[in-house]
């Protein structure tokens, strides 16, 4: 069951997202959730170059400014982000609003700000936590470039 911890990021939470250290979470994906225009939820992943939390009470994302979350973000600003890795397992909801439609240096990337209205804690002693989602990308110059660019757009904001 999920407790409530309140409305900031813990201290070992906003030292994950706060854009430290990245490469060592290369390859670990966080998951997100918006819903659709028929009232589903719809999930997406977003990697740990795409989300910077700037402060413990709000997280900077980026994401395809023509993908279905940007849409579903635009249209009703509700998100919930599951980070869970190897002992942890936390799921925050927040308010999101675009900041910024084209990103510099990234124009199909959009930024979004998420102001923290729940973070919640779901562990169970007899159930731990062993991974996250993780996945494998081709190693290729283009792409890594890429992925270094968005990293410091989204860092590069206030």
């Amino acid at each position: 069951m999920s407790q409530l911890l309140g409305k900031e990021l813990t201290k070992e939470l906003f030292n994950l997202l706060k854009g430290e250290n990245v490469a060592s979470k290369l390859g670990k994906a966080i998951v997100i959730v918006t819903v659709d225009d028929k009232g589903w939820p719809h999930p997406a992943m977003l990697s740990y170059y795409e989300v910077v939390a700037k402060e413990r009470s709000r997280i900077d994302l980026a994401i395809g400014k023509t993908s279905t979350t940007t849409k579903n973000l635009r249209r009703t600003g509700q998100i919930t982000l599951l980070i869970t890795d190897s002992g942890i397992n936390y799921y925050l909801k927040g308010s999101a609003r675009e900041i910024k439609e084209s990103m510099e240096g990234v124009s199909f990337m959009s930024l979004f700000r998420v102001e923290i209205e729940q973070l919640l804690e779901d562990l169970e002693p007899d159930a731990v936590i062993t991974s996250g989602v993780t996945f494998s990308r081709p190693q290729k110059k283009e792409v890594n470039a890429i992925v270094g660019k968005i990293f410091q757009a989204i860092r590069s904001e206030p």
